[in-house]
Protein backbone atom coordinates (compact mmCIF):
# COMPACT_ATOMS: atom_id res chain seq x y z
CA UNK A 1 0.00 0.00 0.00
CA UNK A 2 1.23 3.25 -0.79
CA UNK A 3 1.72 5.75 1.87
CA UNK A 4 -0.79 8.48 0.90
CA UNK A 5 -3.41 5.62 1.50
CA UNK A 6 -2.43 4.89 5.39
CA UNK A 7 -2.86 7.12 8.56
CA UNK A 8 -0.08 9.80 8.22
CA UNK A 9 0.10 9.83 12.30
CA UNK A 10 0.98 6.18 12.08
CA UNK A 11 3.83 6.89 9.23
CA UNK A 12 5.30 9.98 11.02
CA UNK A 13 5.84 7.78 14.33
CA UNK A 14 7.25 4.61 12.22
CA UNK A 15 9.76 7.33 10.64
CA UNK A 16 10.71 9.36 13.98
CA UNK A 17 11.05 5.58 15.62
CA UNK A 18 13.31 4.24 12.97
CA UNK A 19 15.68 7.44 12.81
CA UNK A 20 15.90 7.49 16.05
CA UNK A 21 17.06 3.58 16.14
CA UNK A 22 19.25 4.27 13.70
CA UNK A 23 20.56 7.33 15.52
CA UNK A 24 21.34 4.84 18.82
CA UNK A 25 22.82 1.96 16.54
CA UNK A 26 25.05 3.90 15.03
CA UNK A 27 26.09 5.85 18.76
CA UNK A 28 26.94 2.02 20.30
CA UNK A 29 28.23 -0.05 17.10
CA UNK A 30 30.60 3.30 15.17
CA UNK A 31 30.40 6.82 17.09
CA UNK A 32 33.42 7.43 15.77
CA UNK A 33 32.92 6.59 11.95
CA UNK A 34 29.82 7.91 11.26
CA UNK A 35 29.03 11.61 10.21
CA UNK A 36 27.81 14.53 11.60
CA UNK A 37 25.23 16.83 10.81
CA UNK A 38 26.91 18.19 8.10
CA UNK A 39 27.61 14.78 6.31
CA UNK A 40 31.16 15.66 5.43
CA UNK A 41 34.12 13.96 7.74
CA UNK A 42 33.49 11.20 10.29
CA UNK A 43 33.34 13.56 13.57
CA UNK A 44 35.04 12.43 16.67
CA UNK A 45 31.98 10.75 19.36
CA UNK A 46 32.06 13.64 22.00
CA UNK A 47 30.82 15.56 19.16
CA UNK A 48 29.13 13.19 17.82
CA UNK A 49 27.00 12.73 21.04
CA UNK A 50 26.50 16.66 21.44
CA UNK A 51 25.09 17.01 17.95
CA UNK A 52 22.75 14.00 18.33
CA UNK A 53 22.16 15.76 21.92
CA UNK A 54 20.66 18.99 20.58
CA UNK A 55 19.01 16.51 17.99
CA UNK A 56 17.17 15.03 21.40
CA UNK A 57 16.39 18.63 22.71
CA UNK A 58 15.06 19.65 19.09
CA UNK A 59 13.02 16.65 19.15
CA UNK A 60 11.63 17.37 22.84
CA UNK A 61 10.84 20.81 22.01
CA UNK A 62 8.58 19.64 19.29
CA UNK A 63 6.63 17.45 21.36
CA UNK A 64 6.09 20.07 23.76
CA UNK A 65 4.68 21.79 20.60
CA UNK A 66 2.52 19.44 19.60
CA UNK A 67 1.40 17.99 23.23
CA UNK A 68 0.44 22.09 23.63
CA UNK A 69 -1.87 21.61 20.60
CA UNK A 70 -3.41 18.59 21.60
CA UNK A 71 -4.44 19.75 24.93
CA UNK A 72 -6.04 22.95 23.30
CA UNK A 73 -7.39 21.42 21.14
CA UNK A 74 -9.25 18.84 24.19
CA UNK A 75 -10.57 21.78 26.13
CA UNK A 76 -13.78 22.91 25.43
CA UNK A 77 -14.60 25.45 22.65
CA UNK A 78 -10.68 25.14 21.70
CA UNK A 79 -10.02 24.16 18.10
CA UNK A 80 -12.43 26.61 16.24
CA UNK A 81 -10.97 30.03 17.55
CA UNK A 82 -8.21 31.94 14.92
CA UNK A 83 -5.14 32.01 17.50
CA UNK A 84 -4.40 35.04 15.25
CA UNK A 85 -8.09 36.95 16.80
CA UNK A 86 -6.58 36.98 20.36
CA UNK A 87 -9.81 35.03 21.72
CA UNK A 88 -11.79 37.97 21.11
CA UNK A 89 -15.56 37.54 19.91
CA UNK A 90 -16.87 40.24 17.59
Amino acid sequence: MSEGGRDPVALAVARLELAVERLASGLSQNPAGLRGVSGGDPVDAPTLRAEVAALAARLDASIARLREVVREEAEPGGGGADPRDGGEEE
